[in-house]
């Protein structure tokens, strides 16, 4: 058997199976796009509510119109197949490796 090439960025954690070691690695790809996601809005809440431009209740009661749904919508699918991109890829070479 093939040991899985290990997903850049990630330190290797020895006796994983590949099922673990994908699902860790759309787990750890999905908490760094949290991370980032989370303080990017932070960021973007304070100073709009410093700047007295909004208060951070409006945020929920904002409501998308269609084109910002459509950009939302791509956005999710970017993230969706970033997430599973290492699930993906296993799935790929256990097809080239059978074929």
């Amino acid at each position: 058997m093939k040991v899985p090439p290990a997903t850049a960025g990630r330190r290797e954690i020895t006796g994983l199976s590949v099922i673990e070691d994908q699902a860790l690695a759309m787990i750890a790809a999905l908490a760094s796009e949290l991370a980032v996601t989370r303080e990017r809005v932070d960021t973007l809440e304070r100073l709009l509510e410093e700047k007295g431009v909004l208060e951070r209740a409006a945020i929920e009661t904002y409501r998308a119109g269609d084109e910002a749904a459509q950009q939302r919508e791509t956005l999710r699918q970017r993230l969706i197949a970033k997430v599973f991109r290492p699930l993906r890829d296993a799935s790929r070479r256990a097809i080239e490796e059978q074929g």
